[in-house]
């Protein structure tokens, strides 16, 4: 009978001294996590000084208008965002069925502007789906005569 009481006298003394041992663990573990919240917002803090507030781009003045000819004009009124609406306007505007279009008719093109012009040749800048194709067209006499595909954005 000695020896249970001896032995349950020690396991009680351990399971004391054990959870006296959790406790300072978890004072410790809770002790390092206020010090690293106070170095995390000592960081942002710092940050926030050391970083100037950034100011918008300036915003750049619209470009002057681009003189459009209206046959220009009439030929990109035909881009409705379907390949044959392309095809057709090629055709009605195109100074000979042999003009390079450069596979301007592959494209389901909509929205098309003119960003700039050189005498009789217009930039023509026209949506292809979630791409930007850009066009080089030349006029003669009322008809294109040239089309320069100048690739996609």
């Amino acid at each position: 009978m000695r020896k249970i009481t001896t032995l349950t006298s020690l396991c009680l003394a351990l399971t004391f001294s054990l959870a006296a041992c959790d406790k300072k663990a978890d004072d410790k573990k809770a002790d390092d996590k206020k010090a690293d919240d106070k170095a995390d917002d000592k960081k942002a803090d710092d940050k926030a000084v050391e970083a100037p507030a950034e100011e918008p781009p300036a915003e750049e003045p619209p470009a002057a208008a681009v003189e459009v000819s209206e046959d220009m004009k009439n030929f990109m009124a035909k881009f409705d965002g379907t390949d044959p609406a392309v095809t057709a306007a090629l055709k009605e505007f195109g100074a000979n069925e042999e003009i390079a279009d450069d596979d301007m008719g592959m494209y389901m093109l909509k929205d098309p502007k003119v960003v700039s012009a050189e005498g009789d040749c217009f930039t023509m800048e026209a949506g292809a789906g979630m791409t930007i194709r850009t066009y080089n067209v030349c006029w003669a006499e009322g008809k294109i005569n040239k089309i320069e595909d100048k690739g996609m954005r």
